[in-house]
């Protein structure tokens, strides 16, 4: 069930004006707008579109009368896509702030937002004399760097000091919550705008260029654009133009919601294409459906050129209407990786068809999943699988080299035989062909990777943006761009999950020294053929980025109630503790993780410069090959790896990197990975068990 649920941001559509170059998106084969500028005709009031947390800083080169405002949400308003920030750009500054340079929180109720932030103001000192209410209390013109992250400031952490007896706090600020719906402050009249941007997670990694960097100089800007002029290097561009995907336009987030949701606004509820009729109408882009297509190792469809049909044409993709009339097609639009679709079509449904159709190799890894936008599909909640999107073939008859026809739809207006969709957005994850990676015969490896884990976890040197020590904290880093993943079930990869990653780092209890670096993949929508043909089958609850006190207990737990089993096998001269994870309730376990201690965890990142490639990813060589096991002398069957790096060289060919000195994983059950060190700490932590070869469950919360 769709549960969509925003408010507009102005009292109604008709109160500005959008003109095509200030319009959202493409503006040339260098530019892309990233802001929906708009007219406003008159100082017209601007509203919350969710409940969230606000911060309010002055506009560059217009600092003594105009501010933006971010709306960090606290109750996301879309099912399926997380919106991270929301930019209003252009308020006046004079409806929150007095002037000059010690500027206070004005009195007079101009909005909704001030006057509930006076009255918690005034809570704070019921019965004593009120101070002046400081604009800095709220974070406005607290001497923030002009590079501080936009997520420093709503992460912040306060640190007592004491001076003389003198108690100062660090970041004494507090950013406000406002409810949806509530009143703001007025856009200025004349050119104003607003972003959207998607939530990839709570993290910094100032080494990945292809992250649009959200700090203070994007957020105070009049307006914000990818601009690509000057750059002569291809694949910097490259890198450039896949940080698109970090942005919707305003005109396609409501009109989303015309399917199944709703739009709250000052008029009233607005439901189907009255979305699109009472709010949308004077947006350039109102009639534009944006499809954003991710594909291997988190990029853009086809940046690897593994998926090219047509190499002079450049041409990956199947698209249109009809099924029998699809037209060879490049993924991009004036060189930037998305396909916009605003043509008319001839019919008189309710809704427009999309029909692509994608080059496919069958292995083990094929799957979609339509994370965002309507499938007209019997696939459970978006998710495909290999079987799913294959042609039906006679017997003996030679596979088609394209999928079948994934079909979106898109709600429309317009009279019979002349629809035209209204202004939406579709958000695809889709693997279907293997990548050739440099070095593969360096390693050993005389084909592609195939095992479940290759290329799944990325941003191994990323940080979490919170104000803290990783010394004296445990930390979990939830990065929120999906990744698909063939699980194994008895020994086959079978099925597809969709997955967030998330890093655990941790210190346990009984130990000052044993320091731990955990990869997950948890479910968010599962599908196995063998278990349920019908849908998802596993507990898809997923972590969010935290941290607590180091020694705080073992922070390596899911959210539902599983166990770890132990089986003890040999291998050479070692005795080795192999975990398992299952669920208490008897399903699949729903995630897959690769655990190492913290110094493994070092020649990781050690690897990492050395290597010099970009978006570096982990990988595990097969030591056995041929996808086959070891057999312990106590009849275990294993498998064995070599932990291993792929990565983007500097012409930004996918590329293999040992690392230098070997980092040993096993597996049993082959969703658990993990080194013997880290296998050691868990074994160590519940106490020594008997050797011997029968399972021992331990409840992990």
């Amino acid at each position: 069930m769709n549960n969509d649920n925003s408010y507009f941001f102005l009292a109604n559509g008709d109160l500005i004006s959008q003109r095509k170059e200030q319009a959202f998106g493409v503006v040339d084969e260098h530019k892309f707008q990233l802001t929906a500028l708009f007219d406003s005709n008159l100082p017209n009031m601007a509203y919350a579109i969710c409940k969230g947390q606000v911060f309010i800083l002055p506009q560059q080169g217009k600092e003594s009368d105009t501010v933006n405002l971010v709306l960090k949400p606290y109750i996301q308003p879309l099912t399926g896509t997380k919106i991270k920030y929301f930019i209003y750009r252009g308020l006046q500054r004079a409806d929150f702030f007095t002037a000059g340079q010690s500027p206070l929180v004005i009195a007079a109720d101009s909005s909704d937002f001030v006057s509930s932030i006076n009255r918690s103001f005034a809570n704070l000192y019921q019965g004593t004399e009120l101070p002046p209410f400081k604009a800095e209390y709220i974070g406005f013109e607290l001497g923030f760097q002009s590079d501080n992250l936009l997520s420093s400031i709503f992460f912040k952490t306060s640190v007592l000091s004491s001076d003389n007896n003198i108690i100062t706090e660090s970041d004494a600020y507090e950013l406000p919550m406002i409810d949806i719906g509530k009143s703001l402050g007025r856009f200025k009249q004349g050119e104003c705008g607003i972003d959207v941007v998607l939530d990839y997670g709570d993290f910094e990694n100032p080494q990945d260029e292809s992250l649009f960097r959200l700090d203070l100089t994007y957020a105070g800007a009049q307006k914000a654009m990818i601009d690509l002029s000057g750059m002569t290097n291809d694949y910097k561009k490259k890198l450039k133009r896949e940080q698109i995907a970090q942005f919707l336009d305003i005109a396609a987030f409501y009109g989303s919601q015309v399917n199944q949701g709703h739009v709250n606004s000052v008029l009233g509820e607005r439901k189907g294409t009255a979305i699109y009729e009472n709010l949308l109408q004077q947006f350039f882009t109102k009639n534009k459906v944006y499809v954003y297509i991710q594909s291997d190792r988190g990029r853009s469809y086809n940046f690897y050129k593994n998926y090219t049909i047509s190499p002079a044409a450049n041409t990956s993709i199947f698209k249109g209407e009809i099924e029998n009339n699809l037209t060879e097609s490049a993924y991009q639009t004036l060189g930037w990786p998305l396909l916009i679709d605003d043509q008319f079509q001839n019919h008189d449904l309710l809704e427009n068809k999309l029909l692509l159709r994608f080059p496919i190799d069958y292995n083990n890894h094929v799957g979609c999943y339509v994370q965002s936008g309507k499938l007209q599909s019997s696939a459970m909640d978006g998710l495909m699988t290999r079987q799913e999107l294959s042609e039906q073939t006679a017997p003996g008859a030679v596979r088609s080299d394209y999928t079948k026809p994934v079909v979106l739809l898109h709600p429309n207006v317009g009279p019979s035989g002349s629809k035209i969709p209204i202004a939406t957005f579709d958000r695809l994850l889709y693997q279907g062909k293997k990548i050739n990676y440099l070095r593969l015969e360096e390693l050993g490896l005389e084909t592609a990777l195939s095992g479940s884990l290759d290329d799944i976890f990325d941003q191994l040197n990323a940080t979490v943006v919170l104000k803290a020590s990783e010394e004296n904290v445990n930390s979990t880093l939830a990065i929120h761009k999906l990744k698909l993943v063939s699980p194994y079930y008895n020994k086959d990869q079978k099925g597809t999950w969709t997955t967030q990653t998330v890093v655990v780092k941790d210190r346990l209890d009984f130990s000052n020294d044993v320091y731990r670096v955990t990869y997950r993949a948890e479910a968010i929508e599962a599908r196995h053929s063998v278990i349920d043909s019908g849908g998802a089958w596993v507990d898809t609850r997923t972590s969010a980025s935290t941290l607590q006190p180091a020694g705080s207990g073992d922070l390596n737990k899911t959210n539902a109630e599983r166990s770890f089993d132990l089986v003890y096998f040999s291998d050479n001269q070692l005795k080795i503790p192999g975990l398992i994870t299952v669920s208490s309730d008897g399903k699949a376990a729903p995630h897959m993780q690769i655990g190492l201690v913290k110094s493994e965890n070092d020649r990781v990142l050690e690897a990492i410069v050395s290597s010099g490639l970009q978006n570096v990813q982990l990988v595990l060589l097969d030591l056995h090959g041929a996808g086959n096991q070891f057999i312990s002398e106590e009849k275990i069957a294993y498998k064995k790896y070599r932990l291993a790096l792929s990565g983007e060289n500097a012409e930004g060919q996918p590329a293999l990197f040992q690392i230098e000195q070997d980092i040993t994983i096993y597996t049993v059950d082959q969703y658990t990975y993990f080194s013997f060190l880290y296998a050691s700490s868990i074994n160590d932590l519940y106490g020594m068990l008997e050797t011997r070869n029968s399972y021992v469950t331990f409840k992990i919360n």
